[in-house]
């Protein structure tokens, strides 16, 4: 991989040493993220995508007249790292401003030391709660995971799901989504939810929380957990039998997901703001197509998750407040955030529609089909087969 800038890598379990960096960039960004443990592998994704968008700013001349740089922190994807690592960041660093981790619960864990430091997080975790709680230095780059559910839930209706099974994996992340679902589900009376089983941190073997499904006979089968061990969970449960439609989240658009279930993957159907295609040419917009062309060019291969997308856009937003507002000054950046209009790989952004540091809504619906992700109205027009991982 090409060098991409003087970057300052902090690991968490290392004491971090008395740094100048700051003094060397007109802007420093600070990252906190999981680059090792539970969520590696989307942890390692959003920080490429953040030091991606500095490089192309930096070429571009960079702001306020100089260079970013930009400051990580590997929180382990833990919580406890998680305070840490914003700790250090803004106590230690003195960093500008931050991009925050995808996990939903290490923003939360952080949310009040970043309002009381009066630093502008842009954020990449999809949990409504955590722009809830009347922070206003807080924001999301992307739909937040509440407009998933229900056209998840007309996705059972139309193929015909109407008994749903689930097995949830026992995060901050996993958790809210599923509770966002099952509320769509009990508020209409054409799906019904008829064995719930639970998937604990740290757990590797699922077969029977999985096989309980499989005896209850459902119609369809949610499956809400990070990509490391929703894959799988997708192998396990076709290895014991189950032919039909498996029904997950975002993090079920990660490449992981058909590179280790493969075949199995067939017939999942999720939401998702991006879905990360085979090839830069098989972007859905000239930006995706030109943010993936850069990204093969810097990394020599395709991203795997969708938070590679995710920590560009708040990249993008964080650094186009600072260069309207002509400053670095925390609170006049907030406020430029919140009143800004932007064009994201996510879509047209307007953070001016919302009142707390939210900006798009809605999410799409893909399926796995032939090993390859489609968009719900393409793989209606194939006929739609509840059998396709066969």
């Amino acid at each position: 991989m090409k060098r991409l800038f003087t970057v300052l890598l902090v690991l968490a379990l290392l004491v971090p040493a008395t740094l100048a960096v700051a003094d060397d960039y007109s802007y420093v960004i600070g990252h906190y993220g999981g680059f090792t443990g539970a969520v590696a592998t989307a942890g390692s994704n959003g920080r490429d995508g953040i030091l991606l968008a500095v490089k192309l700013w930096n070429e571009k001349g960079g702001v306020l007249g100089g260079q970013i740089g930009v400051e990580l922190y590997d929180d382990g994807s833990t919580t406890e790292g998680a305070v840490k690592g914003v700790s250090y960041l803004l106590d230690q660093v003195g960093v500008d401003g931050l991009i925050g981790s995808q996990l939903s619960g290490n923003i939360q864990a952080t949310g009040d030391l970043v309002e009381a430091y009066q630093i502008p997080e842009v954020a990449t975790g999809m949990n409504p709660a955590w722009l809830q709680k009347g922070w206003t230095y807080l924001f999301r780059a992307l739909p937040n995971s509440s407009g998933g559910a229900a056209p998840l839930v007309d996705a059972m209706e139309t193929l015909g799901s109407t008994k749903i099974a689930s097995l949830v994996y026992q995060d901050d992340g996993n958790t809210s989504a599923y509770k966002q679902v099952k509320a769509v589900i009990e508020s209409r009376d054409t799906v019904e939810i008829i064995n719930e089983q639970q998937a604990m941190v740290g757990e590797t073997d699922w077969t029977g929380a999985l096989s309980a499904i499989i005896n209850a006979q459902p119609s369809g089968v949610i499956i809400f957990a990070q990509a490391e061990q929703g894959s799988l969970m997708v192998k396990q449960i076709r290895n014991l039998g189950y032919t039909g439609y498996i029904y997950g989240c975002e993090t079920f658009s990660s490449t992981d997901m058909r590179n280790v279930a493969g075949d199995a993957a067939n017939g999942i159907v999720f939401f998702a703001p991006h879905c990360v295609p085979d090839s830069p040419e098989e972007g859905n917009s000239e930006a995706e197509i030109a943010f993936l062309t850069a990204w093969v060019e810097e990394y020599g291969k395709m991203p795997i998750s969708d938070v590679a997308y995710r920590a560009f856009d708040a990249t993008n937003v964080l650094l186009t407040a600072v260069e309207k507002a002509g400053t670095k000054d925390g609170p006049t950046v907030r406020d430029t955030i919140a009143n800004m209009q932007i064009q994201l790989l996510a879509g047209p952004a307007d953070y001016s529609a919302y009142d707390n540091g939210e900006c798009l809504s809605g999410q799409q619906i893909y399926v796995t089909h032939g090993g390859k992700n489609i968009g719900w109205a393409k793989y209606l027009e194939l006929g739609g087969n509840a059998d396709t991982y066969k």
